[in-house]
């Protein structure tokens, strides 16, 4: 698990955040349960149009944006729509505004990825397997699957 900025709370700590959510097992979850399948990417260089195309294809709100296959944010479609106002529709996806990323692999805990979330608001987790980029989490995401699981 890769954080720039902050530091990496022990997994004792974390533990004692999931029972203190009153969520023991949470610690023991995989983020690869939470994480939504079939994730597309955009690249740095691509512009703004096409990544339009590629949020309303997928039904998304967001979208990783990567330099190789290092993830170096997330936009919205909101973030989209403010960029094409100021820059046009044919300008790389770079020059918008991104969301901070904190990178996960899909066996770190959802105890441990919802700490790095809520110390970081605004991130948006990318699960990175295998070094590509395989799913995105957000706090939302995170809260709302444990409201479903129980």
């Amino acid at each position: 698990m890769r954080l720039v900025g902050l530091t990496l709370v022990g997994i004792r700590a974390l533990s004692r955040i999931a029972h203190g959510l009153g969520c023991p097992g949470l610690a023991t979850v995989p983020v690869s349960a939470a994480i939504l399948t079939r994730l597309q990417t955009v690249s740095v260089e691509q512009p703004l149009e096409d990544v339009a195309q590629v949020l309303v294809a997928g039904g998304r709100e967001q979208v990783p944006v990567v330099d190789g296959n290092e993830p170096v944010g997330v936009v919205t479609r909101r973030d989209l729509e403010a960029a094409v106002q100021v820059v046009g529709p044919r300008a790389p996806v770079a020059v918008a505004h991104r969301h901070g990323v904190v990178t996960v692999s899909p066996s770190d805990s959802l105890a441990d990825v919802f700490w790095l979330l809520r110390a970081a608001p605004g991130t948006v987790a990318v699960v990175v397997d295998r070094g590509a980029p395989v799913g995105v989490v957000t706090f939302d995401d995170l809260l709302a699957y444990l409201v479903t699981t129980g």
